[in-house]
């Protein structure tokens, strides 16, 4: 059986160097142009003009602009003195700037809203647009734009008032009568036709965007009749801290059409026409909850809003070239791929909460595997804190204020029916209630705090598994990625401000060990968020936080990007963004620095000096550092991205289905088939999980005096998922052939062939899984752990079965 073992990991390592596959490029893909930059003259001249005199040849590909200090520009605006860009750098839509990506699907979004208005009128309510970008090269599931619209009757108009404040009063409650008279949308397949064709007809037409401001008292009465344009009026007023800005609108030359402008969508512009616009296909539809400033307004209303997704482009080849790309992604979507493959399922029993049943639960033990081998080595304890806590230490943290909306509370049932009884006052009736916990720093800050911590024992880093709950809107749940009961490989490291950066450089370390092991090499990316607006504490603690931030990214020898603003308003954060093999981009990994928690339960460790003093903190004392730390983030997200990923491929080391035992049975002798079938049992005995060191029954529910001992044995290294299917021993079961086809369905690694001759013999016939529809992401399987190099790569060996 060593020759075996010997044969399937010599063959899992000539897998990982197989080449990757090609793909094939779209027509308007092969005759893509550039970027183009060009100088900007002194005198006026429209951005169009500019263009058109630089390369008129190819003026048609390019659709937006980006200025010399990082501005989008139109093609409509004019450009020329002082204060515009030195150059124009012209965008195409293939660009790997987005900001054409996105320009061209906004356009399209406005397209779709004139024919909402065109085919529909007044029985149909529309919103604001929101695009989003593609996450990788090309075009993807993420891409395109959205526009959500209510089907009722549109009011009558809406007064402004005497002030803001009036306005606002008015808007809701126009908003709360809409949203009372709706009911959950409904869209027939004749209606997305019609739409597209529409949208086909307005493109056709040429028609030219126009942007401009115009007064506040204008742009009120042209939306007079729609409270959710009005609502967007007031947000932009809001935020440009005026009462009565000047507002910016589109229209549609010779339409009627007129939109508020996508003020919110980025740094998007419109496009100069729709002419370029040659493709259109509206992706689907669907009933959406209110957002939670709406949902306030009208509580009882559910699900009013009429989703429509959709994405465009400059010719219909390209759309024909994604509707296939699409197709195929479709077939490894991880949600067909859990059930096909029967890793998890879902049910109604506990929206959220997946099932996850025993090959996936094979996934998720080898996946913790990596993570605490990984912590071994880098000094990581693990520990397990308690899933309920009293409201009082929500209080405490923060997130009763903060996520209460976002937590699940718990109340005993007793507790619950004594209160109703009685005539408590609302603190005694809080004292009994409980939050399921959404993470676990809050129950680290308690465990750091139970005990005196002295500096020796700093940075002290403790990690745990346990299940997390998060009470996530019902209509954004979808299989594995968005979930209310999930598993993180949560940290947190208490250490002084001086072992920061030292921390952070280990975490990054320990961040691209993991990744490698799973096969995504380098295939992340690293982004700075710093302090934002709502921020608390000191500048000088968040400018030193930063630095060590930026020190630490700066010696892990790795690209990274600042995002300025965007930290949370705790402290700084580098978030790590995985991409997998077609391109997209996913949230996993996180490091943040936290200095309120630390504030809020009064964290301490004695100093080297008991007469050193800190401000607000008694003598000989100082505050620690907290980091919050995930590598993978939630498992459940991680292992959709790894279905996704591997398409049911998996490697070898990490396939919940390493071998099956195919026996074969070419007689019907029941002497001849018992003889084989102990022998299909015996090789899986001796390669499977079940037995060790000569066992031989592992069936039985208890263990004989003689295989007692094997028990307390440290387990061996070489354990293997090997499989015997019960209706393959049946005499007259199915034939080989469809066994083997059944096998290699299941993508096993490895299926063991026994049969009479074998058994005689004590061999095995063994052949390899199918791999030419394997994807090509195996290749980019590679150890090379570095330093620490026993360690990490004796966990390699672990993991890899060896």
């Amino acid at each position: 059986m060593a020759a075996i073992r010997a044969g399937a990991h010599g063959w899992a390592r000539r897998v990982a160097r197989a080449a990757r596959g090609s793909r094939t490029l779209s027509f308007s893909q092969i005759l893509r142009v550039d970027a183009r930059t060009v100088s900007v003259p002194q005198s006026p001249i429209r951005v169009a003009q500019l263009l058109n005199d630089a390369c008129s040849n190819e003026a048609g590909s390019y659709l937006v602009a980006r200025g010399s200090h990082g501005e989008a520009v139109s093609l409509l605006e004019e450009v020329g003195g002082s204060e515009s860009p030195k150059e124009l750098t012209f965008l195409p839509f293939e660009s790997t700037d987005k900001l054409a990506q996105r320009s061209f699907w906004i356009s399209a979004a406005y397209m779709l809203s004139a024919a909402l208005d065109n085919l529909y009128g007044d029985a149909v309510l529309t919103s604001a647009p929101t695009v989003t970008s593609s996450m990788g090269a090309s075009p993807d599931g993420t891409s395109g734009y959205t526009y959500e619209a209510v089907q009722c009757a549109r009011p009558e108009p809406i007064a402004y008032g005497s002030n803001l404040f009036e306005a606002e009063s008015n808007v809701a409650a126009a908003l709360a009568s809409v949203f009372a008279a709706s009911h959950t949308p409904k869209l027939a397949k004749d209606d997305v036709d019609a739409l597209e064709k529409e949208m086909k007809r307005l493109s056709g037409a040429g028609h030219d965007f126009i942007v401009e401001q115009v007064p506040w008292d204008e742009a009120w009465a042209l939306f007079a009749r729609n409270p959710l344009k009005l609502d967007a009026l007031l947000q932009f007023a809001r935020a440009q801290g005026i009462e009565r800005p000047n507002i910016p609108i589109v229209r549609m030359s010779k339409t009627s059409f007129v939109d508020v402008a996508p003020w919110s969508c980025e740094d998007a512009v419109l496009l100069r026409r729709t002419k370029p616009i040659k493709a259109t296909k509206i992706l689907g539809w669907s009933a959406a909850s209110l957002p939670a400033h709406w949902s306030s307004i009208a509580p009882e209303a559910q699900q009013v809003l009429l989703r429509l997704r959709g994405i465009a482009f400059p010719s219909s080849n390209d759309l024909q070239q994604y509707a296939a790309h699409m197709a195929e992604v479709e077939k490894s979507d991880h949600r067909a791929l859990g059930l096909t493959q029967s890793l998890f399922f879902a049910h109604d029993s506990s929206p959220g909460s997946p099932f996850v049943l025993a090959h996936g639960m094979r996934l998720i033990r080898k996946v913790e595997r990596v993570i605490r081998d990984l912590y071994d080595v880098f000094g990581y304890e693990e520990v397990q804190t308690p899933q309920l806590y009293r409201s009082s230490l929500w209080k405490q943290s923060g997130h009763w204020d903060k996520y209460r909306e976002d937590m699940f509370s718990a109340q005993g049932f007793k507790e619950a029916a004594s209160e109703s009884r009685s005539c408590c006052d609302a603190h005694d009736a809080q004292s009994h209630l409980f939050g399921l916990k959404p993470m676990n720093c809050p129950g680290h800050c308690v465990l750091f705090s139970h005990q005196p911590r002295s500096y020796r024992e700093l940075p002290m880093r403790v990690a745990e598994f346990s299940p997390l709950h998060r009470n996530e809107a019902t209509g954004a749940l979808s299989g594995l990625t968005r979930v209310r009961r999930f598993h993180q490989d949560d940290a947190h490291v208490f250490c002084t401000p001086k072992q920061v950066s030292s921390e952070i450089q280990s975490m990054l370390r320990m961040l691209a060990l993991a990744y490698g092991v799973f096969g995504f090499g380098n295939r992340f990316e690293l982004v700075l968020s710093t302090r934002p607006d709502n921020y608390i504490g000191e500048i000088g603690v968040w400018d030193a936080a930063e630095a060590s931030l930026k020190e630490a990214l700066d010696k892990s020898g790795r690209p990274w990007s600042m995002n300025e603003g965007d930290g949370a308003f705790y402290g700084p954060k580098i978030d790590i963004r995985l991409v997998d093999a077609m391109g997209r981009k996913h949230q996993t990994a996180t490091i943040q620095l936290d200095f309120q928690l630390p504030e809020r339960f009064q964290l301490e460790y004695a100093l080297a000096d008991p007469g050193e003093t800190r401000p607000g903190i008694r003598a000989g004392h100082a505050r620690p550092v907290m980091i919050h730390r995930a590598i993978l983030g939630s498992f459940e997200r991680f292992l959709a991205i790894l279905l996704e990923q591997c398409r049911g491929w998996w490697p070898f080391w990490l396939s919940p289905r390493q071998a099956v035992v195919v026996p074969t049975y070419s007689s019907n002798e029941p002497e001849v088939h018992d003889r084989i079938s102990a022998y299909a049992k015996q090789v899986r005995d001796q390669l499977s999980r079940g037995a060790q060191n000569g066992a031989t029954k592992p069936d039985e529910p208890f263990l004989s005096p003689t295989m007692a001992h094997h028990a307390l044995e440290v387990p061996s290294r070489t354990r293997f998922y090997v499989e015997l299917p019960p209706h393959y021993l049946q005499p007259a079961g199915e034939t080989l052939g469809k066994k083997v086809r059944q096998a290699q369905l299941g993508r096993f690694n490895f299926l063991v062939v026994v049969g009479r001759q074998e058994a005689e013999n004590g061999t095995v016939s063994l052949r390899i899984r199918d791999e030419r529809h394997a994807p090509a992401w195996h290749s980019s399987v590679d150890p090379a752990p570095g330093a620490p190099q026993a360690k990490v790569q004796d966990m390699w060996i672990w993991v890899s079965g060896v």
